[in-house]
């Protein structure tokens, strides 16, 4: 009977045994499931973030495809996806070492240690921030953009990192910042601070926010390379204006001068140049004006300069016989319409065409060349002077004027420096030397054949190694009579 009822007693202790191990067993496979549901539940969360985000994203772009309108877009939709109070989005700048805050979207507090902020009003908090400068790896947002790994910060007040201004100015309880990484490469950092509802950000919130930091990195990366690439249409119409501009600025066409052969030619090294030249009457069939500049500064600022300069020398050199007197005229005007850092080198003469007479100064310019058939040698004519624009009267008045009796096939040569400073892939120079022996070569041939000719000479020299400056002459080859 005794031998029974412990049977009995062993047989029950086994099944509680058994309908325990079975409860646990139930019990973990729910427990399990439910972490499954709850692991399900937060991917599908991001994952309906990361598309509602994208949706909002194209229709901002859609709108209108800028920058701050897209991170305007961005911040407030993750701040509004972490439940957040207040969100940030920190860019660094082109050179990689500083942080400012693009856009700010609620009372977000200041991250940089400033006393600044005590009195200042709410509504002017946002763009104080933007303000700021946070170089990197200094503070929270600087070890974010430095190290390029999220933080998240489940009680601000108690960690040393948080910059007591913030805690001051808000009371923070939590935060969280990931980086903003395109090609592995941090541009940026996005924050967020203080949970609605007095809650805490947590690991599932942290997340959310690496993932909607991925998609907000790629649009950054996407507006700015279509602001670049519109900046760079932008900068080739206004190029190709700036061009046409110059063009009009350049004659059209050579006066016909009896007894001269004339011929000109201009290149610019870039899309415009600084470059000018012009030939013109001073007095109609007796007096030809002869110019030609190089403006310290290309492209459209050149072509501006340009435009100012030959304006005031069409103005000043009507009926005046003195070119010293007119480049002192224009040299005022250049003082008086420009910047001090702004310059032109000159050369400018008169020749008569009765008495085969020219008379020239040269501020700052390359120095006249005149060939002398009858002799086949080549002068280098360097009166003294000073560019346009660089001193008043009182020193410009140095300008030297001089004068040379021309003969019948002379070769009168004006030039700027692009000439003989060309240079071959050994970076030496063209040179004064080889552009008089090559005019020498040619001084019984028309005026567009030695230009022609010494383009091929510098041409052959250089061997095709890129433009690095203008280049521009003027040739005049007096006729036999």
């Amino acid at each position: 009977m005794i031998d029974l009822s412990l049977t009995m007693m062993y047989w029950t202790l086994f099944l509680l045994l058994i309908i325990a191990a079975l409860g646990l067993t139930v019990w973990l496979q729910h427990r399990r499931g439910r972490v499954l549901s709850e692991s399900q539940e937060e991917l599908r969360r991001q994952r309906q973030a990361t598309v509602d985000l994208l949706d909002r994203i194209g229709l901002s772009i859609n709108a209108s495809l800028d920058l701050d309108g897209a991170l305007e877009t961005i911040t407030e939709y993750i701040v509004e996806s972490t439940n957040a109070e207040a969100g940030a989005i920190y860019l660094l700048d082109p050179g990689g070492r500083f942080l400012h805050a693009r856009t700010v979207v609620g009372l977000f507090p200041p991250m940089h240690q400033t006393s600044d902020y005590v009195l200042t009003k709410r509504r002017y908090l946002s763009e104080r921030i933007k303000h700021e400068t946070i170089e990197m790896g200094e503070g929270i947002i600087g070890f974010v953009a430095r190290t390029g790994e999220a933080l998240l910060i489940s009680d601000a007040l108690a960690d040393p990192r948080v910059s007591s201004t913030a805690t001051d100015f808000l009371q923070i309880e939590s935060m969280m910042m990931a980086p903003l990484k395109i090609r592995q490469r941090t541009v940026g950092v996005f924050a967020v601070v203080n949970k609605r509802g007095r809650e805490i950000f947590g690991h599932a919130d942290l997340r959310l926010l690496e993932q909607l930091s991925i998609q907000a990195a790629l649009t950054v990366d996407i507006v700015r390379l279509y602001e670049h690439q519109a900046e760079q249409r932008r900068i080739e119409q206004e190029l190709q204006l700036a061009q046409e501009f110059q063009k009009m600025l350049l004659p059209h066409s050579l006066p016909e001068a009896p007894g001269l052969d004339l011929a000109a030619f201009s290149q610019p090294a870039r899309e415009v140049g600084g470059d000018y030249y012009d030939l013109f009457w001073v007095e109609p069939g007796r007096l030809l004006g002869i110019a030609i500049m190089d403006v310290a500064g290309k492209s459209i600022p050149g072509a501006l300069v340009m435009a100012v300069v030959r304006s005031a020398l069409k103005a000043e050199a009507a009926g005046r016989t003195s070119p010293r007197e007119v480049l002192r005229r224009v040299n005022r005007h250049m003082r008086a319409d420009t910047t001090e850092s702004v310059f032109v080198t000159a050369s400018y003469a008169i020749l008569n065409l009765e008495s085969r007479r020219i008379t020239f100064v040269r501020a700052g310019h390359e120095p006249m060349v005149l060939c002398r058939a009858r002799r086949g040698d080549c002068e280098v004519c360097s009166p003294a002077g000073i560019a346009l624009g660089l001193v008043d009267d009182a020193i410009f008045d140095v300008l030297e004027e001089a004068e040379r009796q021309l003969e019948s096939q002379d070769v009168v040569v004006f030039y700027t420096d692009g000439v003989i400073e060309a240079t071959n892939d050994q970076e030496a120079e063209y040179g004064m030397e080889r552009f008089l022996k090559s005019l020498q070569i040619r001084l019984n041939q028309p005026a567009q054949a030695q230009v022609d000719g010494i383009l091929e000479d510098i041409g052959g020299f250089t061997g095709g190694v890129v433009q690095h400056d203008d280049i521009t002459m003027v040739v005049l080859r007096v006729l036999e009579g």
